[in-house]
């Protein structure tokens, strides 16, 4: 099973709200993968690396209204 949704439909099958919607809920998966890193016990280098990379996220649909077209930041070593 094919599971990329593009590959039946083209991003002009979808409405502006399911876009941005489908964006939102991967970055919002992004974040949630590194919530760990904001934990007490994490060491405060590795929580300023992944602060800044969470900021990024959060505003990537200021930049991008699409899974399509957007470019991920790239996660901390």
């Amino acid at each position: 099973m094919n599971k990329n949704i593009y590959s039946h439909h083209s991003v002009d099958d979808f409405s502006d709200e399911a876009l941005i919607y489908a964006l939102r809920v991967a970055r919002d998966l992004k974040i949630a993968e590194t919530d760990w890193t904001q934990l007490p016990d994490v060491p405060d280098a590795t929580k300023t690396k992944y602060q800044a990379y969470r900021q990024q996220l959060r505003d990537i649909t200021k930049t991008y209204k699409s899974l399509k077209e957007v470019v991920w930041p790239t996660e901390p070593t």
